[in-house]
């Protein structure tokens, strides 16, 4: 199995906008942002010191009052630097995932069911505790969501990113292609490579500004571009054949 992870198109284009939105019912509140929800706050410990196994079950009939999915359990637990084998079952005929978006290198299972499929990871050698989700679109707000705690817990604050990697102004480097652009909404959804201290290569929609930088753009181009993690927007594209 390839350790690549599954990108989720659509998912991208609901998370700005550009799909079909969810039940607004059952949205969760989380009070984080996309990008901040998807933010690398940990790495992975590179010679794990002990191994468990966890079987997390996903599907509609884990699902609580209000909402449409759930995984159970829903808090998962593992020691600092151990290597961790997640065995899924999905229980549904539908796609649904389990991400570990803060991680890096960041962790993703994702299959159509029913059937379960396992996959490994090792966890940060440090006590935290990270968010995991299901990145299909719209089953993160339709209560397909959790957390694993390494060790004792703790806040997950976002990676100190290495020398030569932001400026004072917490500024970031991308590399992507361009996937879809909304004018109207100043958004641009790409699909980049990892962004080293800041985020792992994923799809992701970003606000853009000022708006005229999204001129002359189109699907399919490759472009350099700025973000200011404080201000969560893109503040420079530029084509990479400029």
């Amino acid at each position: 199995m390839s350790n690549a992870p599954i990108r989720s198109l659509v998912g991208a284009l609901i998370l700005i906008g550009l799909g079909p939105t969810p039940v607004e019912s059952q949205v969760r509140t989380s009070g984080k942002s996309v990008l901040d929800a998807h933010r690398i706050v940990a790495t992975s410990c590179v010679e794990p010191r002990s191994f468990r196994r966890i079987h997390i079950k996903g599907g509609r009939k884990f699902a609580r009052e209000g909402e449409v999915f759930g995984f159970e359990p829903r808090v998962i637990r593992a020691e600092p630097c151990e290597e961790v084998e997640i065995v899924l079952e999905n229980t549904d005929s539908v796609r649904h995932a389990l991400m570990l978006p803060g991680l890096s290198p960041m962790f993703l299972l994702e299959f159509s069911g029913p059937q379960t499929r396992r996959f490994r990871f090792v966890t940060p050698d440090e006590n935290i505790t990270l968010d995991f989700h299901c990145h299909v679109p719209g089953h993160e707000k339709m209560g397909m969501f959790g957390q694993l705690i390494v060790g004792r817990g703790g806040e997950a604050v976002a990676a100190v990113p290495a020398e030569g990697t932001a400026t004072a102004n917490r500024l970031y480097e991308g590399v992507g292609i361009v996937i879809a652009i909304d004018s109207r909404r100043s958004q641009l959804v790409v699909d980049h490579e990892e962004i080293k201290g800041f985020m792992a290569a994923m799809i992701m929609g970003y606000k853009v500004a000022p708006a005229s930088l999204l001129r002359g753009l189109e699907a399919g181009r490759r472009v350099r571009f700025t973000i200011d993690a404080d201000k969560e927007v893109i503040v420079k594209i530029i084509s990479s054949d400029e």
